[in-house]
């Protein structure tokens, strides 16, 4: 089919070269208004569960590390754990010591709280050499600041820890 130099147009497709109207800038920065505030907080809330389930296991690496070296009785010493609201510390020695160069501390997400109740009070969980019990029953739990999300390690006589 040949068209002799007339040219179609098709008014239905004819599109203003000219920018997008005002009106439809709004539409679109609406969507995407309704899209962000479904997202973010889906996103945030996952943020926040990883950083609990990763600094649980990191509390439990900790715990688990301080009885395998007092089963194994590393520099024939006990080891234990010495909790604080932001941190753990791994110890060697039958007491805790801040300033001991074999300390291995871990300070959690600054989102995270720690709260502990260890048996016979304190904040140091002890295990036994070659046993890996422990006379300090001890319960804690990782809190995620601002939320209801929370993590509890047990902590039993024998020495087993266990999340909860």
């Amino acid at each position: 089919m040949h068209h002799q130099g007339k040219k179609i147009k098709n008014t239905a497709l004819s599109f203003s070269s000219r920018g997008f109207s005002a009106l439809e800038i709004l539409v679109v920065m609406g969507i995407l208004a309704v899209l962000l505030s479904s997202i973010i907080p889906s996103f945030l809330n996952f943020r926040r569960n990883t950083i609990l389930n990763t600094e649980t296991q990191e509390l439990m690496t900790i715990i688990n590390r301080a009885r395998l070296l007092s089963v194994s009785s590393k520099n024939d010493q006990p080891f234990g754990v010495h909790l604080e609201s932001g941190k753990a510390v791994l110890f060697e020695g039958v007491t805790y010591s801040a300033v001991s160069a074999t300390n291995d501390a871990h300070v959690f997400d600054p989102s995270l709280t720690l709260v502990f109740a260890v048996g016979g009070g304190g904040a140091e969980v002890l295990f036994q050499k070659v046993t890996g019990a422990t006379n300090q029953d001890a319960t804690t739990t990782l809190l995620v600041t601002g939320t209801t999300g929370s993590t509890t390690i047990h902590v039993f006589p024998t020495g087993i820890a266990s999340i909860q």
